[in-house]
């Protein structure tokens, strides 16, 4: 009988122990789990408070540009503005400015412009003979342009395409779409994503002054132009508390409001 109550007793000690040892596990998982949740949390209220420091930069730079001060000139000279480093409690900031009248307005093509269209074939010409590497028809592209903004046209290759796909038969909201149009690749399009852009309407003047030499050629007659500039590209980076967030936007100063933002670098 003693030999079984010392079984028994042994028994009763591992089984505690077994169950000292699984809430000792469960305890701990729950206490990794808890960091892993403040952690995560802690990122995200990071994030959102970034978020918001970069809307207010944004809507303080939309507001001076398009204030009683908006009919001056700029306090700067060039497409670029410099970069401007603003601190406030613990976040930094650094902000810029580029004026988008110093690219050429993709959405110009969208109309009945042939001065546009002549100046885009021109510009694709002047490309090609830089880049002889590059498979282009300035023309043929030119053209592709065109049907990929009128609501009238809907060419078949875009179906046939893996995956399949329409034009947009509307105007372009971001000069990116130009990298789905037929006759595109790549390689061209790195070449010509620092010239272009897409803004509202179909007769935005340029500012050939300070544009690019391949714009400045592409479009002669124009250098001296008077250009009041209304669409502006915004960036944003803001650093709070070892985080980095970065923001894009295109200011209407005109009508005081943004027409996209996107979380990211503000890429060509």
């Amino acid at each position: 009988m003693r030999s079984v109550a010392r079984d028994q007793r042994g028994v009763a000690l591992i089984t505690a122990l077994l169950v000292v040892v699984l809430a000792t596990l469960a305890a701990a998982a729950m206490v990794s789990r808890q960091h892993l949740d403040i952690r995560r949390a802690g990122n995200v209220l990071g994030q959102d408070q970034a978020y918001l420091i970069a809307l207010a930069a944004e809507g303080y730079a939309l507001g001076l540009m398009s204030g009683e001060g908006a009919d001056q000139d700029l306090p700067w000279e060039g497409c670029i503005s410099p970069p401007l480093w603003v601190e406030l409690e613990e976040a930094r900031m650094e902000i810029w400015l580029e004026d988008m009248h110093c690219r050429f307005n993709l959405n110009n093509l969208s109309g009945a412009n042939q001065a546009a269209a002549d100046g885009f074939m021109r510009m694709l010409e002047l490309v090609r003979g830089e880049n002889q590497e590059l498979a282009l028809d300035p023309e043929q592209l030119t053209a592709a342009v065109q049907d990929w903004m009128n609501p009238e046209t809907d060419d078949p290759v875009y179906r046939l395409a893996t995956p399949p796909y329409l034009s947009a038969n509307r105007p372009m909201v971001m000069a990116a779409e130009l990298r789905r149009v037929q006759g595109m690749n790549p390689a061209l399009w790195g070449v010509l994503a620092p010239h272009v852009t897409a803004l509202p309407g179909s007769g935005t003047a340029m500012n050939l002054e300070y544009a690019s030499p391949l714009l400045q050629e592409a479009f002669p007659g124009m250098e001296g132009a008077e250009t009041r500039s209304r669409y502006f590209r915004l960036g944003v980076h803001a650093e709070l508390a070892g985080r980095n967030f970065l923001m894009c936007s295109l200011l209407d100063t005109g009508d005081g409001r943004v027409l996209w933002r996107s979380q990211g670098t503000c890429d060509d």
